[in-house]
């Protein structure tokens, strides 16, 4: 069974862009999280859905300009597991 990931309700999370980066605050927690490329933009593409990391990949490839020799699941892989970390996305059953 494939690992899946749901990214925090958009409810509960208030966006504001910086230049380089987005602070993130989330309502649940009462943090602000400082956050990078591609960290917002792997939330922004799970649009509330349960998703592997391959799937959120293939988003992020077909939004963005992504070189295709880049292992970009292993890079979400590790965003994924990191946003976990902060209570942003949640581990659920695939």
């Amino acid at each position: 069974m494939t690992q899946k990931y749901r990214a925090a309700a958009q409810d509960d999370l208030i966006w504001h862009e910086l230049d380089s980066m987005t602070l993130l605050f989330h309502r649940t927690s009462g943090i602000t999280h400082m956050l990078v490329d591609p960290a917002p933009a792997i939330l922004e593409v799970m649009e509330g859905l349960s998703l592997s990391p391959a799937e959120i990949a293939s988003r992020l490839t077909a939004k963005f300009d992504i070189e295709t020799e880049i292992d970009a699941e292993d890079i979400v892989l590790a965003r994924l597991e990191e946003l976990s970390g902060l209570g942003l996305v949640a581990r659920v059953a695939g």
